[in-house]
């Protein structure tokens, strides 16, 4: 049997008036054509329900729903977006380092312009960081390069409980007013005016600002924790497995958990990532594994852009592109179960990710129909479902479950 886990980050959202009071989720189905949908097919093969991806009380990131995803607690478990990145570059962590995620923005001094510095190129985002590093040389901090506008900040003997607010929570707003607070703060903000400093007159800014773009122009550290503590996947479930991912928080959760991330050509983790691609790597990955799990971001970087059409174009494309490719081929693996969700409500009106119920889909060549009242994979499942998981941590199990004995 092959186990794929699909989540559709953000895909959730809010019904939207430009869209006939549609969310973007029930717009995309069948590319507006619910006959011919990818999503309707598996729904006829499965089961549609609701399900809380955190506690119902949260208050933090939303992105912690991905833990609750692979079984694990986000409320004990999720300690920060900075450890998981820094694990997806494989930096190791001493258990009192605390990591940021670093993001470059753009600022005028006072106003933060644009949280991403214009979707940074990747290796000039690369020379700028090793830049800051060489010249700063600060003892307790250290700066790791990713790519582009994200990278990760590793302080190390740092202070636990700093309060720091994501860059586009910010974006056209006071810098000042959105400054990490808590213990050392004062420390952590100096870097940031240091940094400003030494990107100022580096040549590729000045090339950008001539050309007209964002420049980088200062480092953002938010999201940070302390290294979290997982008991391998294989090892909770009774399997290994692979993962599709071009989130490098998503990379790291995935090899914190004993998961082996493919490197994918065209997995960008954003919008222009390749969804035929990615479809195609699941299938490489579940010929020497049982599970994979597949995360795909570009619905939720829309939601964060405010961006309705890119929303529906991004689920569009995952309908016709990865799973036209991936149900083209699975069956030919073996028996198959894919769970499809979206790990957390992120509303496109007001750009922000949201701890709400979401729906989700059960299918597979072994499942039991669902006979004629099949329910859609969209907002509407959650009033119409009698298929209901309350507790995070525990969808997974509905993946995993045995098969019912045949009846003699």
């Amino acid at each position: 049997m092959k186990y794929v886990l699909v989540v559709l980050d953000g895909a959730a959202d809010r019904p939207l008036k430009v869209l006939e009071n549609r969310t973007p989720l029930m717009a995309a189905a069948g590319g507006g054509d619910p006959a011919g949908s990818h999503f309707q097919a598996m729904a006829r093969r499965g089961r549609v329900g609701a399900a809380q991806t955190l506690p119902p009380d949260w208050t933090g990131d939303c992105e912690a729903a991905l833990m609750g995803l692979l079984g694990y607690d986000p409320a004990a478990c999720f300690t920060g977006r900075g450890p998981l990145d820094a694990a997806a570059l494989e930096v190791d962590l001493d258990r009192t380092d605390v990591a940021f995620r670093l993001q470059f923005v753009s600022t005028d001094g006072n106003i933060l312009r644009d949280a991403t510095a214009g979707k940074f190129p990747k290796a000039a985002g690369r020379t700028l960081l090793r830049h800051i590093q060489d010249t700063l040389r600060i003892r307790t901090m250290q700066f790791f390069p990713a790519g582009g506008y994200r990278h990760v900040l590793v302080w190390r003997d740092g202070p636990d409980g700093l309060a720091c607010v994501p860059p586009h929570e910010a974006e056209g707003k006071a810098c000042r007013e959105y400054f990490p607070t808590g213990d050392r703060a004062e420390r952590l903000i100096s870097v940031m005016w240091d940094t400003a400093e030494v990107l100022q007159a580096h040549p590729i800014n000045r090339q950008r600002r001539d050309d007209g773009l964002p420049a980088a122009d200062m480092v953002w550290p938010w999201s940070p924790g302390l290294p979290p503590r997982l008991e391998g996947f294989g090892f909770r479930h009774g399997t290994g497995g692979a993962c599709v991912a071009g989130n490098p928080m998503v990379q790291g959760l995935a090899r914190l958990t004993g998961l082996h991330v493919l490197d994918v050509p065209g997995a960008t983790g954003s919008l222009d990532t390749d969804y035929a691609m990615k479809a195609r790597a699941t299938l490489t990955a579940l010929e020497r594994h049982h599970f994979c799990l597949v995360h795909i971001e570009a619905p939720n970087e829309a939601s964060l852009a405010g961006d309705w059409e890119a929303k529906v174009d991004a689920l569009v494309r995952v309908e016709e592109r990865f799973f036209g490719t991936l149900l083209d081929r699975i069956g030919k693996l073996d028996d198959f179960r894919i769970l499809v969700v979206a790990d957390h409500l992120t509303s496109v009106e007001d750009r922000k990710a949201v701890a709400d119920w979401v729906p989700f889909m059960l299918t597979g060549n072994r499942l039991p129909r669902a006979g004629r009242n099949i329910l859609p994979f969209d907002e509407r499942a959650l009033d119409e479902t009698e298929l209901r998981i309350d507790r995070p941590g525990e969808l997974l199990d509905l993946l995993f479950e045995p098969e019912p004995a045949p009846q003699s």
